[in-house]
């Protein structure tokens, strides 16, 4: 079946593998993750704002070691100012908007290998609100999509990405925020959320919430659109000051329900937390998987866990090079197909002719 974004979705080969991976911009980013879980880490999540290149020899030195970039690109410029959700949408030939979109359209097509895109993750979040609303972000997500298809792009999954609690959270009439957000299953790929136990680190009156709670509405809302992968983008957890190995015991827990039929549709899974960033400096909200022994073991036992085995897009089923080379075996197919009928038909007609030649009678000698 050929989704959006041109690529086929395929079972992936020996069952129910994710990837899994961290936030990593650089090449040294990358490799001092490896090095603290024990082991490979396919996904590179990659953040760029408006008008940055998008990428640079990091995600070269990446795409050549068996690692997949998903790259978020922000309607943001940078030295902050921001870029409207509408004017993106409004944007014609000839406009700065459209060239800019077009040059990022003809870097994804240099970067030959699968990138799954992002446009502007947490449209919901309140940081992304006076870039316009929901309406603006849908046709800014379709204009964007529209244009780097137009350009030729074919190697991009276009990943929606919105927060965690926009899945659950009413909407009216029956739909969730999440629905109000939705470009359509045309433009989308796979759905994305960011995805945090945030326990009491954000307000004294917040609650623990394991991880079959915080991912159910996503589930749910992926159960709606089920030719479409679901992955985190972003996820992490705090530690519990009243129970010193339950960081690590959310983590096992999530490994756990990730490999289990229900969660099928998960394609990915990227850690997130502020230690290159600095974003979340001076709060009590600590994602980082070093914050103890408990939570450093489960992440090398996550690393190492079948489920996140996964080594390429190949492995969960996006794969354009096979998709190449299935066309070419159907037409090199069809084609011996033609040339070994068209033999067979060549020598039934001789045997036609030569029976009705033998069964005719011998002209008179006159």
């Amino acid at each position: 079946m050929v989704l959006a974004g041109n690529m086929v979705a395929t079972p992936p080969a020996g069952g129910h593998r994710l990837i899994l991976g961290t936030v990593a911009q650089t090449r040294q980013e990358v490799q001092q993750r490896e090095q603290e879980a024990g082991h490979h880490l396919t996904g590179m999540r990659v953040f760029r704002r408006w008008g940055e290149p998008l990428f640079t020899a990091d995600q070269q030195w990446a795409k050549k070691t068996g690692h997949v970039v998903f790259l978020s690109i922000k309607s943001r410029r940078t030295n902050g100012a921001l870029i409207s959700w509408r004017d993106i949408a409004s944007a014609r030939r000839g406009s700065p908007l459209q060239k800019d979109m077009l040059r990022q359209a003809a870097q994804i097509k240099r970067f030959r290998a699968v990138v799954y895109v992002v446009f502007n993750h947490e449209p919901d979040a309140k940081t992304s609100r006076p870039m316009g609303t929901p309406a603006d972000f849908i046709a800014a997500w379709r204009h964007l999509v529209g244009t780097y298809r137009a350009a030729g792009v074919r190697n991009a999954r276009y990943v929606w990405t919105l927060t965690g609690p926009a899945f659950g959270a009413s909407a009216g009439n029956g739909l969730t925020r999440a629905d109000t957000y939705y470009p359509g299953d045309a433009y989308v790929d796979d759905i994305g959320a960011d995805t945090y136990n945030w326990n009491t680190c954000h307000s004294s009156s917040g609650a623990w919430q394991g991880p079959a709670e915080l991912l159910e509405p996503q589930r749910r809302f992926g159960l709606r659109h089920p030719g479409k992968g679901l992955m985190l983008l972003e996820w992490g957890t705090v530690e519990d000051r009243a129970r010193p190995d339950h960081k690590g015991e959310w983590m096992q827990n999530l490994t756990r329900l990730l490999a289990t039929p229900a969660y099928r549709q998960y394609r990915a899974v990227l850690h997130w937390d502020d230690r290159f960033t600095k974003l979340m400096a001076g709060t009590t909200c600590d994602f980082d998987n070093r914050t103890s022994a408990g939570a450093q073991s489960a992440w090398r036992a996550m690393a190492a866990a079948p489920v996140f085995s996964a080594r390429s897009a190949c492995d969960i089923g996006d794969c354009p090079a096979r998709r190449r080379r299935s066309r070419s075996a159907y037409v090199l197919a069809a084609v011996a197909a033609a040339t070994v009928l068209a033999g067979l038909v060549t020598v039934g007609l001789r045997r036609r002719s030569v029976r009705h030649v033998r069964a005719r009678p011998a002209s008179p000698v006159k």
